[in-house]
Parts: structure tokens; sequence; C-alpha cells
């Protein structure tokens, strides 16, 4: 009998023994990975660009004494560690399933919607940013009456296919942002509004399921629906449509962390016509193309760069139309997509992209001999950005 106590508490004590070395073992572990992957995210050189989440990642902050005083090293070098975390992918991959798991269905500003389409919340500014932005337009549009001034925001996904959010989702009207800013324009400005026909057509597949732009088919059929108010008559049957990828992963599956296995297709409209060609040339990068389409973009993650080679400070399009009419837009990358129909109603065509731009608008305004003025964003972006009050007020 005593033999067998020995060998029970030999055994308690082996298992005991074991399980201390368990959990000293697990401590280490836990130890080591919250000093090695900050470490090694400060040892490791910076990574610039985020191909998955197509965007600038934040760089180590420069060091002053005044940025520790009012906090702003403090704040900057969190954001700096968040980016540059080693294995971040697998990090943000990891949350948002574990958030799955227990019923998460928004992550990093992201819906997962049904049939697997994400969906961008719409997070505007406050209420003041946009008035100050309203301002400039009515100011710029008084500085320069000779000029016909033509504003147009695109409603997003969140708003013209709401019946694939998750139930219940918390989203605020967008439709309200968009009507409250518009209608407080100067009378200067003609409203271009696709709303009315993406609502028409609210069954087609107007936005991409895996990013947050609207699809050639998308800007196609607000063209249609606002050419009457610029004056344009389209020819619907003007092109013929390419499928260019059906392999697009588009920002918002990068944004999220969702692991989804769905792709997206983008076409591209060409035209018919033999004679419809222009020449694209991209200014600060003094680079000329003979096509608004970047077939080349096609190879990497951002496919939706196709059209006109994604955002840059400032395009000239030249075109084979004699009209005399030239049109400066004022863009987001929404825009890009949109551009290709504008095409042959100006002779030329210059893109400017406010996050991007510091020269004088008023000099380009003069050079280019404009004559028609566009503004061309997407709800979300507008709203969230403040880059086109300094450009319109020529700081």
């Amino acid at each position: 009998m005593r033999k067998q106590d020995n060998h029970r508490e030999h055994d308690q004590y082996t298992h005991s023994l074991f399980y201390k070395k368990y959990i000293n073992l697990l401590g280490l572990l836990f130890i080591a990975i919250i000093v090695f992957f900050p470490l090694a995210s400060l040892l490791l050189p910076d990574t610039k660009l985020s191909e998955n989440e197509n965007r600038i990642l934040t760089q180590f902050p420069r060091f002053s004494v005044d940025s520790i005083i009012d906090g702003r090293y403090m704040k900057k070098m969190q954001k700096y560690t968040a980016d540059q975390l080693v294995a971040r992918n697998f990090w943000i991959y990891t949350k948002t399933s574990t958030d799955r798991m227990i019923g998460k269905n928004i992550s990093n500003g992201v819906y997962m919607g049904k049939n697997s389409t994400l969906i961008e919340n719409f997070d505007p500014l406050p209420a003041d940013a946009a008035e100050q932005t309203k301002t400039a337009i009515n100011t710029f549009a008084e500085k320069h009456p000779n000029l016909n001034h033509f504003f147009m925001l695109v409603p997003n996904a969140i708003s013209v296919n709401a019946e694939k959010l998750p139930a219940y989702a918390p989203v605020l009207n967008q439709n309200d942002y968009i009507n409250g800013f518009t209608g407080g324009l100067n009378e200067r400005i003609t409203i271009l509004d696709p709303r009315p026909i993406l609502e028409q057509n609210r069954d087609q597949l107007l936005y991409y399921k895996t990013d947050h732009h609207w699809t050639t088919l998308g800007a196609w059929l607000s063209f249609q629906g606002v050419a009457d108010a610029m004056g344009i008559k389209p020819d619907p049957g003007a092109y013929t449509i390419y499928p260019v990828t059906h392999s697009f992963s588009g920002a918002l599956v990068s944004k999220s962390g969702y692991l989804t296995f769905a792709t997206d297709t983008i076409d591209v409209y060409i035209p018919q016509s033999e004679e419809s060609y222009s020449v694209v040339n991209y200014v600060e990068e003094q680079k000329k193309s003979p096509s608004l389409y970047a077939s080349e973009q096609l190879k990497g993650k951002d496919k939706y760069a196709v059209f006109l080679a994604g955002n840059h400070p400032i395009v000239k399009i030249k075109n084979p139309v004699a009209n005399g009419k030239n049109l400066l837009i004022i863009k987001d990358s929404y825009a890009n997509a949109f551009i290709p129909f504008l095409v042959p109603f100006y002779s030329e065509i210059t893109v400017i992209d406010p996050r991007y731009y510091y020269d004088s608008i008023d000099a380009l305004i003069t050079d280019a001999q404009i004559t028609d003025v566009l503004y061309l964003f997407n709800a979300n972006t507008f709203f969230r950005d403040t880059t086109l009050e300094p450009v319109l007020n020529d700081e």
C-alpha cells in the first residue's frame, strides 16, 4: 500500500514539475515575444509602403523638445510602432479572425456584408471642416465667374448598397451629408447628382466587393446620368467592354484584415472609333503615355491603378477634339474611372489631386485656358479630407 502511495506521490511530483516548467516556458515565450517584436521592428529598416493596405506607412518621428512637451511625439511614435511592427499583416489577420469568431462584423472601419461584400463605413470629420471647404468652393466660384463650375459627390456602397450591410449596423445617413453640403453651394455651381441612376441600377455591380471604389459600370452609368447637366450627349454604343483582370483583391481586404477568397473583375471601356486617342502627360513624373490605361499596373497589388496609373499631383490629357473647351478636374481616385468618358468632349483635360498638388491653381487656370471646372469626389473621402480648401485658396 505504501508502495502505491509513493508511486502516486512520485507521479504528482513529476506532473507538478512538468507543469511548472510548462508555465515557465510560456512565460519566457511571452517575454520573448513582447521584447523581440518591438526590438526587431526598431532594428530592421522601416517599410515605406504597405502594398496590402495601399498606403504610406508612418516613418520614425523626428525628435524635438516641443513635440515631447505637447504630446505629438508620443502619438507619432505609437503610430510608428503600430505601422512598423514585424509580421504586421499576420497580427492583423489574427485579430480579425478572432473578432469574427466572437461575432464582430466590423474591422478597422470595414463591415463584412452579405455575400462576402466588404463595405467601408462612413465616418465624417466634424461639420466645421466641411463648412470651411464649402466656403472655399463658393469663394472660388465667385473669383472665377467666367468659368462653368460643376460639382459631383458620389455616394459610396454604404449608401447605395445598404441592403448588403450586416443587420442593425449603426451607420450614418450619407445622403443627409451630401444634401446638406450641396444645398449650401453657390448658385453659380451646377450640382451633378449621380444618385438617381445609381439607385435605379443598384441590382448591378456598381461597387467592387473587395475595394472602396465604384466599378467602371458605376462610373459609366453615373456619367450618363449627369451628362445632360454638363451639356453633353453621350453615345451608349460608343464603347467595347474588355475585362482586364479577374483577380482584383482591393484595399478593403487589406484594411480590414478579413480573410476572403472573393476577387473582383475590372473592366475597361475602349472607344470603338479608331480616331479616338489621347496623349496623357504625367507632369511631375515627366512621362507621357498614348493611353488612359496603364496595363503594367495589373501586375501589382493596386490593380485599380490601371486607370490613369493611379493618383498624381497633375495630369494633362490632350484629346483629338477641336472645340476649345478645356476642363479642370479637381478630384480623388473615383474620378480616374470616370475621366475616359469625358475625353471625347474636351480639347484638353487637366487633372489635379489636391492631396498632392501644391502649385498655384489660379496660374494653372490661366496657363491651361480653362473653361470648365469639375469637382469629383466620393463622399467617404470628401468628408474626411481637408486638402481642398488650401488649394482653392491658393495657399
